[in-house]
């Protein structure tokens, strides 16, 4: 339960009193209303950052900033909320001071989660620097639930024990979308606070099912031997790498020292789906990012997720997402 609807947090200068930028955060952070924005001034640099509550317990912020000046931001942290962040833009570096000083880092296309109750933190941002990122601040209670459901009890309660900070690596294509979602999102007012609320559980869900449940798998998964599920997971990552040319079975199973019937029925069972099944729907997950982020034509998309057949593709993406990738794209 969240007892102040109002952050705590208060954002300062440390080398400038009167910085104005950090004087317009500050009272960005400290007001409770549903949405607030405020765009950079020319003289200062380009950008915008927006912070929108969707509860108490629910915060997102989405910046896109660049400065012509180096700016430092001083944040001393005082909310019981933890926050999720992705950087999109050049990697990020801030300190946290104490006993000892403690140095923290996002490259680009990383995620994290890390404790906002840590003190003051330093963060400096360099003339020509994109500071582009998603953030989302919630009560670890709701990380507590989605493992409870997966038979987890007590485990969100844990996650952070003895931790301040966990990175948990690049940014999947399928969370990229959910993020180009809150992003873009065309709703207001109160249908667009039940649509964000809902894109960020599922950023949640899908990040957890990615991060800390796979985690899970690796430990619980006992009819495979430590060797086989290194293996599995590598399988993973050589498909995840070469979506749009993929290796045969028969090669991956090679490229991982497993025998194929290992290979196919152990890879179902770690990820849910066949090798097969597997890479269309990453295929699918890419193909829409290109549309979506990149603004490809169907035309160019469809051969860097390696389909020629037009009318393959077409029909492989609509299974996924319900629509043909052209009428999709006219939506953008």
């Amino acid at each position: 339960m969240i007892k102040n609807a109002v952050s705590k947090n208060q954002i300062f200068n440390p080398q400038d009193e009167a910085c104005p930028v950090c004087a317009v955060f500050d009272h960005i952070y400290r007001t409770s209303s549903f949405q607030t924005e405020m765009k950079i001034p020319e003289t200062v640099g380009e950008g915008y950052f927006r912070r929108i509550v969707v509860k108490p317990s629910l915060r997102l912020s989405v910046s896109d900033m660049t400065f012509h000046k180096r700016i430092t931001m001083g944040e001393k942290q005082g909310s019981s909320l933890y926050s999720l962040a992705f950087c999109l833009g050049e990697g990020f570096l801030w300190r946290v001071e104490g006993n000892p000083k403690r140095e923290y880092g996002i490259a680009c296309g990383e995620s994290c989660i890390f404790n906002r109750n840590q003190g003051i933190s330093i963060s400096n941002h360099y003339p020509g620097s994109r500071f582009w990122g998603i953030y989302v601040e919630f009560d670890l209670d709701i990380i507590a639930s989605f493992m409870q459901h997966r038979g987890k009890d007590h485990a969100g309660k844990n996650l952070f024990a003895g931790r301040n900070f966990l990175c948990n690596g690049k940014i999947s294509p399928g969370i990229r979308l959910i993020l180009n979602d809150m992003i873009n999102c065309r709703y207001r007012e109160q249908l667009k606070k039940i649509y964000l609320e809902g894109k960020i559980l599922e950023l949640v869900a899908v990040y957890l099912d990615e991060t800390v449940f796979e985690d899970g798998a690796r430990a619980s998964a006992g009819k495979f031997s430590a060797y086989d599920r290194e293996a599995l997971y590598k399988a993973r990552k050589i498909l995840d790498e070469n979506l749009a040319t993929p290796p045969t079975l028969g090669k991956l199973a090679k490229m991982i020292c497993l025998n194929e019937y290992k290979l196919k029925t152990g890879f179902k069972e770690l990820f849910g789906l066949p090798v097969h099944a597997y890479i269309i729907d990453k295929r699918m997950e890419l193909a829409r990012l290109l549309i979506e982020e990149k603004q490809l034509l169907v035309t160019e998309a469809a051969p860097l997720v390696g389909y020629n057949d037009l009318s393959y593709f077409a029909e492989r993406f609509r299974g996924k997402y319900g629509v043909n990738p052209s009428q999709y794209s006219k939506k953008l």
